[in-house]
């Protein structure tokens, strides 16, 4: 058996700022000095703002929601290199997908384009369908909302949102970030960012990373560079203008699955990760077997630039807008699915391409105003959303072959036959979030979203003619609110409850849906109840929340060839969050969830399954996260830290047959200061080596994606 080792590259932080202070040039060296740190934790602090739950300013603890953030010293420390690793570390987060829709998060009993994936606020399409990797060395930041917040993005968010922000320039101090990874694979991992104060009116941001990895399966390997820049003018305390470009290029792994065998041919069968009633495995002589051709191709390039102004002509009153522009283009030419013959004992393989070339214009202005209500404190925001799509869509199947399971002859993909899907949308929203003091300790939180969505989507066939029964066009109109009470029940210690609604394509994601599923958006609506509360006077906190979803009118077959959207799915569950420091030193983050979710009526409509009363694929029902530091260990400039993560028992379909095993894998890393601007770091991920399935898509029935062998990695860091 092959023994696969990692390197892993980390992001490198800078301060998160959601707010920029003032330039301060007396003593701003001295102050960049003693702010030099390495470390894997920082107390999380109820009491900051937070742009991602709502567009009022509010801050964690006055959000009636569930608010989860890991930042960029975190990110850099736990080792995590892409923003699916770090976004799983947070509470009741999973992930997996495939090279074809990467990077897909579950949460609350949903996944995939019910997730709605964000960049520094902004939505430009379904997760499944344009999220990447990405690099987290550019990042200031990850937020995560949890449940129904159309009332804030619109379609799309119904489990949750997951926020991804860059680094910005800000007029603290110059500074300057260095990172260089290297492991086993030939992975390597380098980035290079900092801050520079240009003058008193004009700071500076540039960060630029690079990874590339041989990968764990054979030829699977993958590369990525991300470039982001912004520069900031702030002539005064009332205007800020941003001007930043985002510029992504990368080639995904060409590892599409492991396939699934019968037990009488997989006499070497991987054991503890799955168990199926169909009598499948996972032979552990295709553990490392790479089963796509040899051109296959996962590529993308986007570029995202983006001018934020805001203006505050008086105390109570600011004007923002947001324009911005975003071009992406993606190709995977790909053999996808792997399905096991019983007849020939060889893997069938398809071929499948697709090219998408995306195109958004969009704008956001909001107007805030801080008053008085019936004599009582009042913020009110009002404000309009616009964004015009271009989205074409090409691909094709062309025949596939058979290959041996063990040593399959790679090939070659073949000719490329193309049918051509255009989708366009204009989409405009009015918006208005409202947050009333009724008394010093309880406030109203309110907000509302109204919205049409005219959409055009056409089919063409391969000779170029134009596919009327498929091709349709509609508009669809939402209105979407949240409704929830704050309550600070003590000094530190706050409750809530909510109420929130969200609406979502009832098939497939907005941009691949046809005319025979030309129904109503579904709708679904959460309550949440949760305690926010401070602990051991400012020294950790924790997190707690309730909650039950329902999602109606979801697309379900009702009969042969005839589908409906009468189907259902509901969810809830509890989550808990918790941290604080034991001793100066000594540092303790744990969290957990619990989650109930299954189907109401539903037939699915790609397997013709009554799964009704079935658990929706790839949602466990427990995970876990532990987490710890110590600092000056043995009094010495040395950090050492490590993790478990567990992830409980899921199904891989929704028929329930195909049982994927839960698991736990461990972190451990030791960090030595060389001084307070540079730093060593050895890591160990997937300490016992623990083999698991990752995700299990139902679009890949045969097949399943399996976790990451240990590995192991070296880094130096430089701040200054």
């Amino acid at each position: 058996m092959r023994t696969s080792l990692f390197a892993l590259a980390a992001c490198i932080a800078g301060p998160a700022l959601a707010q920029q202070a003032p330039r301060d040039t007396a003593g701003a060296g001295d102050q960049a000095d003693s702010e030099i740190t390495v470390t894997g934790w920082r107390l999380r602090q109820l009491d900051e703002e937070t742009g991602t739950g709502s567009r009022l300013g509010l801050s964690i603890r006055e959000t009636p929601g569930t608010i989860d953030q890991i930042g960029a010293d975190e990110i850099l420390t736990r080792g995590f290199r892409t923003v699916e690793e770090a976004t799983v570390s947070l509470p009741g987060v999973t992930s997996g997908g495939t090279p074809g829709g990467p990077a897909i998060f579950s949460m609350r009993g949903f996944e995939g384009s019910q997730i709605t994936l964000l960049r520094n606020g902004l939505y430009v399409g379904p997760a499944d369908m344009i999220n990447r990797p990405g690099n987290t060395f550019n990042l200031a930041s990850i937020d995560v909302l949890k449940g129904p917040a159309s009332v804030l993005y619109g379609q799309g968010a119904v489990g949750g949102v997951v926020n991804v922000v860059t680094k910005s320039p800000d007029f603290r101090a110059d500074s300057l970030q260095a990172l260089a990874s290297y492991g086993t694979f030939d992975t390597v991992s380098l980035g290079i960012g900092g801050n520079h104060i240009l003058s008193d009116t004009l700071a500076l941001r540039t960060d630029v990373s690079y990874h590339r990895s041989s990968g764990y399966v054979d030829d699977s390997g993958s590369n990525s560079f991300n470039a982001t820049g912004a520069l900031l003018y702030r002539p005064g305390s009332d205007l800020s203008v941003e001007l930043s470009v985002d510029y992504l290029q990368d080639n995904l792994s060409n590892y599409f699955g492991t396939p699934l065998v019968p037990a009488s041919f997989g006499t070497d069968p991987i054991r503890g990760i799955l168990s199926s009633s169909k009598g499948l495995v996972v032979d552990a002589r295709t553990r490392f077997v790479n089963y796509n051709v040899s051109d296959s191709r996962a590529h993308s390039w986007q570029v995202w630039p983006r001018l934020v102004v805001n203006w505050s002509p008086s105390d109570s009153v600011t004007l923002s807008n947001t324009a911005y522009y975003f071009h992406a283009e993606r190709q995977w030419i790909n053999a996808e699915n792997f399905v096991f013959n019983p007849t020939t004992q060889r893997i069938d393989r398809d071929r499948f391409f697709v090219f998408h070339n995306q195109d958004i214009v969009g704008d956001q202005l909001s107007a805030t105003f801080a008053h008085k209500l019936a004599g009582l404190d009042n913020k009110l925001i009002v404000g309009i959303d616009y964004s015009h799509l271009d989205f074409v869509r090409s691909r094709g199947f062309p025949d596939g072959d058979s290959v041996d399971p063990f040593r399959p002859t790679p090939g070659t993909f073949g000719p490329l036959v193309k049918r051509v899907s255009p989708t366009r949308w204009d989409q405009g929203a009015l918006f208005a979030e409202d947050i009333l003091s009724l008394t010093p300790a309880l406030k109203l939180v309110t907000g509302g979203r109204v919205e049409r969505l005219m959409l055009t989507r056409e089919n063409y066939n391969v000779d170029g003619s134009f596919n009327t029964g498929s091709s349709f066009q509609r508009t669809y109109k939402l209105f979407n609110a949240r409704v929830g009470l704050v309550y600070d029940v003590a000094p530190g210690v706050s409750t809530y409850a909510s109420f929130t609604t969200g609406k979502d394509p009832v098939g497939n994601n907005i941009f691949l849906v046809n005319a025979g599923q030309n129904f109503g958006l579904s709708s679904s609506r959460q309550f949440e109840a949760g305690v926010k509360a401070d602990l051991m006077g400012g020294r950790g906190s924790v997190t707690f929340s309730a909650y039950d979803i329902r999602r109606n009118d979801i697309l379900t077959l009702i009969g042969t060839d005839t589908l409906s959207n009468v189907g259902s799915q509901k969810s809830r569950g509890l989550e808990l969050s918790s941290e604080f420091k034991a001793t100066p030193t000594w540092t303790l983050i744990a969290s957990g969830a619990y989650t109930d979710a299954e189907y109401g009526r539903f037939v699915d409509p790609n397997a013709g399954i009554d799964a009704t009363g079935n658990r929706p694929p790839n949602v466990p029902m427990w995970t876990g996260n532990l987490w710890t530091t110590v600092q000056k260990l043995a009094g010495l400039p040395l950090e050492a830290g490590g993790g478990v993560r567990y992830i409980g028992k899921r199904y891989g379909n929704t028929a329930n047959d195909l049982v994927l095993k839960p698991y736990a894998t461990g972190i451990v890393y030791l960090t030595w200061a060389i001084d307070p601007r540079w730093s060593i770091t050895g890591r160990v991920n997937n300490v016992w080596d623990k083999k698991f399935v990752q995700w299990a898509s139902v679009f890949y029935p045969s097949q399943v994606m399996l976790g990451e062998p240990r590995r192991f990695e070296a880094s130096l860091l430089a701040r200054f």
